[in-house]
């Protein structure tokens, strides 16, 4: 029977051996534990594309899935190496705002500082937490230490603020471009939102706000140059090199181009304002 799943996400890329050798240490501590990569390219330090990452995926892992998270600019700083758990999981990462998303979503966890030092590596290197503090204390977890021992209660976490998503009225929704995918999507703050057969109802995706319902025609994404983009099904809805607004897998209304890249195109940067508009 396979043990505890421990999910890996870092911004390591795949060219050095700093992944790996997250998995090495996890195979040594916890032999029985099955591995999996969410992924190793988080862009370099960016905690938000991080905690993004972390909201969009989480959903789709087994109970009690242990998620070792190792996007931390601040490595060696005064910043906390913590635990944090839910009824659904548990995270192994920095307090640097990683965890901001899942917070937001599920509720505040059960968190602690990774002070114990009898589930460390020795001498921990001040440049390379993923592999002696955290890596040891995912591995440990999964052979069944109590969450408890790893060190003592944390509170405070740290929070970034919430991506915008606001109403303007009459007619729309205003919110901020969040990042690019590899694709060259543009992954926006407004969602989650589902089309109804007069309406598009619109459930925040991290508490900003009650559900809302944006009654029109025309569905449309209005950009800070004043472009107007089609809110439509799916890429093909539109020829190749043309730009449109759709609601991507996650919920979240995304800006793309047919078989092309929109954030080459577009030159949106993270945090631009977008609004969803209907016509009256």
């Amino acid at each position: 029977m396979a043990g505890p799943w421990i999910a890996l996400l870092t911004d390591f890329g795949t060219q050095d051996t700093y992944a790996g050798v997250l998995r090495g240490v996890l195979a040594t501590l916890a032999p029985q534990a099955s591995l999996l990569d969410l992924t190793h390219d988080v862009p370099r330090g960016d905690v938000r594309a991080g905690a993004f990452a972390l909201w969009q995926a989480t959903p789709y892992f087994p109970p009690q899935t242990i998620f070792l998270c190792v996007v931390d600019p601040g490595v060696g700083s005064a910043r906390r190496a913590l635990a944090v758990a839910w009824k659904e999981r548990i995270c192994v990462g920095p307090d640097n705002g990683l965890f901001s998303y899942l917070i937001a979503r599920d509720g505040p966890p059960n968190a602690v500082e990774l002070a114990a030092l009898d589930y460390q590596l020795p001498d921990p290197s001040p440049t390379f937490h993923g592999r002696d503090i955290y890596a040891p204390a995912a591995a440990h977890l999964a052979a069944g230490v109590r969450f408890s021992d790893l060190g003592p209660p944390a509170g405070d976490l740290v929070r970034f603020a919430t991506p915008r998503l606001q109403p303007v009225d009459p007619d729309g929704i205003e919110g901020e471009v969040l990042h690019a995918d590899r694709f060259g999507n543009l992954l926006t703050s407004i969602g989650v939102l589902r089309r109804e057969p007069a309406a598009l109802t619109l459930e925040p995706w991290l508490g900003q706000g009650p559900v809302r319902q944006v009654v029109g025609r025309d569905p449309h994404v209005l950009l800070a140059s004043g472009e107007e983009l089609e809110l439509l099904r799916t890429y093909s809805d539109v020829p190749p090199g043309r730009s449109l607004a759709y609601i991507g897998s996650s919920g979240l209304v995304e800006i793309g181009i047919n078989q092309a890249s929109a954030a080459s195109r577009l030159r949106l940067s993270p945090g631009e304002t977008v609004q969803l508009r209907v016509r009256n």
